[in-house]
């Protein structure tokens, strides 16, 4: 039976309408500044890569800024050189820096030096080179931050995972760091030489099976897919939920409200947002 142009319509507006209200459902849910905008953030703040809102990000400076305002954590990222030095960076090329489409892992350490990782982001960083991990965690030794240490997928590398936990224990950090991941092999490698230690998956996509597909002590997911049922699994599970990231306090009042136990933030000082 043909169906009326009527109804067509009828139904048309319906559906849009519907649509409408779905979107406004998780806008509410993600984006929504609550009346009391005075509303303390109690999650704990995480400063990703550094205090990368206000320095360039995964440097020294970033770093030294996060301690600087205050924040108790602080993540950034790890990659290997042509000659196997551990670096902090986040991307798989320098096409940021520099245009080159060529990954980290074609450069040596040497030539990485000639590298400015800071300009792009102002004038009066681009002395700032890209840091070791040594470099890094001598800085970061020196202070009682938590650390959450994300190993960039690099691809089939058996020695990856182990040299990075080997230079934490190094430095006697071990207690104050998590092994975040996309990579679950390498956080299961991780397990393998310390069962202990805590590991973080992180995720794209907020599943609520999550916790049950990949065991862990904590997970970082996407804030924009997030959902309460995600939350309430991994907290059944036993374990914490961090989101990333969000930059203003809109946005971490509301996922503070849905029950997540930290943000990861590239604005580690509240005062300034």
């Amino acid at each position: 039976m043909k169906i009326p142009r009527f109804f067509k319509a009828r139904r048309a507006v319906a559906v849009s309408m519907v649509t409408l209200l779905l979107s406004l459902v998780f806008l509410n849910e993600f984006y929504y500044l609550p009346a009391n905008a005075d509303e303390d953030i109690v999650v704990q703040v995480v400063a990703h890569r550094g205090y990368s809102g206000m320095y360039p990000e995964n440097t020294l400076s970033a770093f030294a800024g996060a301690y600087a305002c205050g924040a108790k954590t602080v993540e950034f990222d790890v990659r290997k050189t042509k000659d196997g030095e551990l670096v902090i960076y986040h991307d798989d090329t320098l096409e940021r820096l520099t245009g080159d489409d060529k990954s980290v892992a074609d450069y040596t350490y040497e030539e990485l030096l000639q590298v400015d990782a800071g300009e792009w982001f102002g004038r009066e960083y681009r002395l700032e080179r890209i840091p070791t991990l040594d470099q890094t965690l001598a800085l970061l030794q020196a202070t009682n931050m938590r650390i959450f240490c994300e190993l960039k997928d690099i691809g089939e590398d058996p020695d990856f995972a182990n040299e990075v936990y080997e230079k934490c224990a190094q430095y006697n950090l071990l207690d104050r760091v998590v092994f975040l991941s996309f990579k679950y092999d390498y956080l299961s490698q991780i397990k393998e030489i310390a069962p202990d230690q805590p590991i973080m998956m992180l995720a794209s996509f907020g599943k609520s099976t999550l916790p049950t597909r990949y065991p862990a002590e904590y997970y970082g997911v996407n804030m924009k897919t997030l959902t309460p049922k995600t939350v309430r699994a991994i907290h059944e599970a036993g374990a914490m939920v961090y989101c990333y990231t969000p930059d203003t306090k809109g946005q971490m009042l509301s996922l503070q409200r849905l029950g997540v136990d930290g943000v990861i933030t590239d604005f580690a000082d509240l005062s300034a947002i």
